[in-house]
């Protein structure tokens, strides 16, 4: 029997293998030649220092052992998923959801969800209902043929498409075809926490944020059709899918939003069907489950420290006045709001309101919808594209500009706040220390509370802000640029 570590082996060698062979600037390389930005003293200095033997081994080192550890921990959670007794997490509500719908029942009601759940997945007892709007029913609806753990194993393969989509849909939207920058930009995305944890808990995140990057390039495309199917479907998780709707309008795309709400009502009506619901009662049942779902532990935002939000931050700071605490968020979320609204506007009479999709909204809009409304871990998955700007954002840097030790400070808080997104911090870091308190039952410390268990959230609001300002700040040299060179076509 061959042992897990020369497994471990092999897969380190194979990565080493494909790394050293895809790990070129090519083209980039002459784009650089001649630039301001890398004639910076410290940044030569850096360079210089980096291309050292002994430092580009261990750089080289970092880099293999990081993707390496990623493919092998991705593997083993797909095996583990699949035994004969997974955990199944949050998976649970979507397969007890479709296989209620199977018997013309409604997952809605409290009452016969929790029935149902008992019945479906053996866990007995009080759990948070199922608040998801009807139009998911459609699509969960075939979970309901296959018993739970070949319905979950199908899950499972679908997220790692999906996983693969949005990979490569980060890849379309990055502005350099050298294999290195490709790679760093594939690695980057790998690292968000969101996409490894949503495979493992079973949830949508990556299922939305592969559905609206997809749209996203569609419009980029002028496939108004196939985008406003995709942002349709993804409608069945409102909370991130949206601020969509109101951007589309502002740039025209009237075709595209029409197509997303027809796709999105008509999947609506035909999950109130199947669940043998009319709309009167669907309310009805959501307004008594939505308190409910939002008093459980890791849902409460006086009492979770898993939510990424920043509708958070004010019952960390307040947990004894509510006034307070709802009053600081939304403080939060409408200056958040109102720079994001002043930027597009900015840049649309930039533009002379073209209907064109920059990168640049792109990101501040998948940042904002987990800023300002309810967000879980997974969740983070929705920074992708926030990834990719801020890669395309040093590219630009370098290409045609001089260093500015006052930009590039805000570049590197976006990286830094990305980094708290990873599993080291937002996974291992903070959930082994929350394991030291009960903090189901509210036990832990004040103080942690509003620093170190709020680092998500802060560093949610740290990226918003690095894009927002960086974005700010290239109207004027995309304008130089474009003025300097009329026949480049760098977006940002």
């Amino acid at each position: 029997m061959i042992s897990l570590g020369f497994w471990n082996l092999i897969i380190v060698m194979l990565v080493a293998l494909v790394l050293k062979h895809n790990w070129r600037l090519d083209d980039e390389k002459i784009l650089w030649q001649d630039s301001i930005f890398l004639q910076n003293g410290f940044l030569r200095k850096l360079i210089k220092f980096c291309r050292q033997p002994i430092v580009n081994f261990a750089l080289q080192a970092v880099i293999v052992l990081l993707v390496s550890r990623l493919v092998i921990y991705t593997g083993w959670l797909v095996y583990l998923l699949n035994q004969s007794d997974p955990p199944f997490w949050d998976f649970k509500w979507f397969y007890t959801a479709s296989k209620l719908a199977h018997q013309h029942l409604s997952p809605f009601n409290l009452d016969i969800f929790q029935q149902g759940f008992c019945t479906f997945t053996k866990v007995c007892g009080s759990i948070p209902p199922f608040v998801y709007p009807p139009n998911i029913i459609p699509l969960i609806w075939f979970l309901g043929y296959f018993p739970i753990n070949t319905a979950f194993t199908i899950w499972t393969v679908m997220h790692l498409i999906a996983i693969g989509l949005l990979l490569w849909g980060a890849n379309i939207l990055l502005e350099s075809r050298s294999p290195a920058l490709r790679n760093i930009c594939t690695i980057a995305v790998a690292l968000l926490f969101g996409l490894i944890f949503d495979l493992q808990t079973g949830n949508v995140a990556t299922f939305i944020a592969v559905l609206l990057l997809w749209m996203l390039i569609f419009a980029k495309k002028d496939s108004n059709i196939a985008g406003g199917f995709c942002l349709g479907i993804a409608l069945f998780k409102p909370t991130l899918a949206i601020l969509f709707i109101p951007y589309l309008l502002l740039k025209r795309r009237f075709s595209l939003v029409l197509t997303s709400l027809i796709t999105a009502s008509l999947l609506g009506i035909i999950g109130l069907v199947l669940t043998g619901n009319s709309v009167t009662e669907f309310l009805q049942d959501a307004a008594r489950g939505v308190p409910l779902w939002l008093n459980d532990p890791s849902n409460n935002p006086y009492i979770s420290i898993s939510r990424i939000d920043l509708r958070v931050v004010g019952p960390r700071f307040f947990p004894n006045n509510t006034f307070l605490a709802k009053l600081f968020s939304d403080l939060i979320v409408l200056v958040l709001l109102g720079l994001g609204c002043w930027y597009w506007y900015q840049k649309q009479l930039q533009t002379a309101w073209s209907k064109t999709i920059f990168l640049s909204e792109i990101a501040l809009i998948f940042c904002l919808s987990i800023a300002i409304s309810y967000s879980q871990p997974t969740s983070s998955v929705m920074l992708v594209p926030a990834v990719v700007f801020l890669i395309n954002d040093l590219l630009f840097q370098i290409r045609y500009s001089s260093f500015s030790w006052g930009r590039i400070s805000v570049w590197l808080g976006g990286i830094a706040c990305l980094f708290i997104q990873t599993k080291f911090i937002n996974g291992w870091l903070l959930t082994s220390l929350a394991n030291n308190w009960q903090w189901k039952k509210g036990e832990l410390p004040y103080i942690l509370k509003v620093t170190i268990f709020t680092l998500p959230s802060y560093a949610v609001l740290g990226i918003t802000l690095s894009v927002l300002v960086l974005a700010i700040t290239s109207l004027r040299q995309l304008k130089a640029v474009r003025v300097a060179s009329p026949q480049e076509k760098y977006e940002l």
